[in-house]
């Protein structure tokens, strides 16, 4: 169900006229769309989904004048620096989906997911997934409470953890009030005006009228978020 389709009066949310809005770059913008929509990304999945022909120099710069207005925040997880959106996806949660990018760790967590109380030698059985594999995804999915792990005896068996349940429920794939206020106040100044055009839990669409310039769009999706079970 979509909410109203305009945000005005946004006067409280502006920025000096002398502070620059980075994401009035195409280029800039288009980075920040790929950030938001595919959790777990880093530098060189940028590099694939970016514009033919850019560089690393150019991308290591629109990154780094990105994380200078806090509009993203980097991190390394297993060796990789992801790049994650301020106020719509925390670190906790980016680690998470980052695990789920590893073809085992999926299986794995979704093997638990169907098969609630399952054994360690029971997943690797079923999955045809050797024991060391498993016991490795399973001890990060653990850490990143994605499962939990719960003695029986001598045995332990697996169940869906509190992150888990919330990335499955879909609580995650949603535009939060705090982010909507948060992005309006990076698109607004004296002399640019965003306005709300289409808004759901999934999409939003910002339209910044600038006088004397064509206007820009700024067009978010996160329906690609959600977890197929």
């Amino acid at each position: 169900m979509k909410v109203p389709t305009k945000v005005v009066g946004v006067v409280s949310f502006r920025r000096n006229s002398e502070d620059k809005i980075f994401l009035l770059h195409p280029t800039r913008r288009k980075i920040y769309k790929i950030i938001c929509e595919n959790p777990g990304t880093y530098f060189y999945r940028l590099m694939q989904h970016g514009d033919e022909g850019i560089s690393s120099a150019t991308l290591l710069y629109h990154l780094s004048k990105l994380e200078e207005d806090e509009l993203i925040h980097s991190a390394k997880i297993d060796g990789k620096r992801i790049y994650f959106p301020k106020n719509l996806r925390d670190f906790e949660t980016e680690r998470a989906y980052m695990l789920l990018k590893n073809d085992n760790a999926r299986k794995i967590f979704l093997y638990i997911l169907n098969h609630e109380g399952c054994f360690q030698n029971e997943i690797a059985r079923e999955l045809n997934i050797h024991h060391d594999t498993v016991r490795h995804h399973v001890a990060k999915l653990v850490d990143s409470e994605m499962i939990v792990k719960e003695k029986e005896g001598r045995q332990i068996h697996f169940k869906i953890g509190r992150l888990g349940k919330e990335i499955l429920k879909g609580s995650m794939v949603i535009f939060s009030e705090a982010y909507i206020r948060f992005i309006i106040s990076k698109l607004a100044d004296d002399c640019h005006f965003p306005e709300i055009v289409e808004r759901t839990n999934e999409r939003i669409v910002i339209r910044v009228v600038c006088p004397n310039e064509d206007d820009i769009e700024l067009n978010i999706d996160i329906s690609g978020w959600a977890i197929e079970e």
